[in-house]
């Protein structure tokens, strides 16, 4: 369904994030893990994670980053919207939403701004199933990419069933957490994941390597494991 929105607010969060949130013109329905599309012309067309919760009717949150100098669409977009101008957006789209009829514990991994596909599913979860355990992943390349850090560890301090586990990629004196290979670690830490409803977020091809590894090294369900990824896959191979 395709339709527009007009700006409610824009904040920088971090160097080159920027949260997003966009004020529909009619009530947009959609479950935790759902994404966008923002259309700026028929050539220019990308995807965005909802990282709002479905039960909030006032605005849509996204975020964003420009991960390149010559990567100028995500500026074009901000720009195009504190202009005062509309922006068409098509949604809701994606098959790697929340799964409600379960009470599994949850993993949930992001690589990088991939964290708002991840906020959406945790707000959700924390609201409607707030007994359920939830594990969270987030990989980034420098500790001051973890945008939401000062949420999340209230949220950790509050909800006892939740856990919290940043992972930065590389060595940094300022990084008193976790570093590696964030797939690495979560083989180390757990023994099996059979038990787990897995969500991830982040590149195709890092996606495509957690479930191969997930299942063959931590007897993970296949079927439990859920990703955007994996359609693409589907459609292109």
């Amino acid at each position: 369904m395709r339709f527009f929105c007009k700006l409610f607010s824009i904040d920088i969060v971090a160097n080159n994030i920027y949260k997003i949130r966009l004020i529909p013109e009619k009530i947009l329905h959609f479950f935790a893990g759902q994404y966008l599309f923002i259309i700026m012309n028929k050539e220019s067309i990308r995807p965005f994670s909802l990282a709002s919760i479905p039960m909030e009717h006032r605005f849509i949150e996204l975020h964003m980053k420009s991960f390149k100098k010559n990567d100028k669409y995500v500026i074009r977009v901000i720009q195009h919207i504190r202009s005062g101008r509309d922006i068409l957006i098509d949604a809701p789209n994606g098959k790697a939403w929340l799964r409600y009829n379960t009470n599994r514990p949850i993993i949930l991994i992001a690589g990088g701004i991939g964290f708002s596909y991840v906020h959406s599913i945790l707000l959700t979860v924390l609201k409607y199933q707030p007994n359920r355990k939830i594990i969270i992943y987030w990989g980034v390349k420098k500790w001051y990419h973890l945008y939401n850090l000062k949420e999340l560890k209230k949220l950790v301090l509050i909800n006892s069933q939740l856990f919290f586990i940043p992972v930065v990629k590389t060595f940094d004196e300022y990084w008193k957490g976790r570093f590696g290979n964030l797939l690495n670690i979560i083989i180390q830490d757990f023994h099996t994941l059979n038990p787990y409803d897995i969500y991830i977020s982040g590149k195709f091809e890092i996606a495509m390597s957690a479930r191969y590894r997930f299942c063959n090294e931590r007897d993970a369900k296949e079927d439990r494991i859920f990703s955007d990824a994996f359609s693409f896959y589907e459609l292109n191979y």
